[in-house]
């Protein structure tokens, strides 16, 4: 059955994020296509991560950690934060630091500042709900897609300027 589980959510196109944090004054950051919201009041959201040690460690034990909703131009970025040994965060990526101490992509067209409000232990995974401390906008963009091993760029749908219902 696991086979079959993981074949159905390979197919299920999710959008792409990346969680950055900083710990001892050490930056890391990994990819994530499990984002989702999860409450309004508190504003929350959850994700999964499937490790607790190295990146999705540090994103576990620091006070706070940025969540990047990325654009369908960031997929190298995405894949870089997804590769162990691949650059991350070097000025020609376009990073930042919030006063706050947390790397920040300016690029990013939604980035949200956040901290974990609880965890819980699922298999070998671990659901996090995260409470949003501060929302960032950036450019409005289509963003970035992954769905069978693949980034996607989704055609725009609905033209930007048109007034929504």
């Amino acid at each position: 059955m696991s086979a079959d589980f993981r074949d159905a959510f390979r197919a299920h196109p999710a959008g792409v994020a990346l969680i950055t944090a900083t710990v001892a004054g050490i930056p890391y950051g990994l990819t994530i296509s499990s984002l989702a919201s999860l409450s309004i009041e508190p504003v929350a959201v959850s994700f999964s991560l499937t490790k607790e040690s190295g990146a999705a460690g540090a994103v576990l034990s620091a006070s706070s950690f940025m969540i990047h909703m990325l654009g369908e131009d960031h997929s190298e970025l995405a894949d870089n934060f997804a590769r162990p040994g691949a650059p991350r965060f070097t000025p020609e990526q376009g990073w930042s630091y919030l006063p706050t101490g947390e790397p920040h992509f300016d690029q990013a067209p939604v980035s949200m500042r956040a901290q974990i409000h609880s965890s819980i232990s699922v298999g070998g995974s671990r659901l996090i709900a995260a409470e949003i401390l501060q929302v960032i906008t950036g450019e409005p963009v289509q963003h970035l897609m992954y769905q069978n091993r693949e980034y996607l760029k989704l055609p725009s749908l609905l033209d930007a300027s048109a007034p929504r219902k």
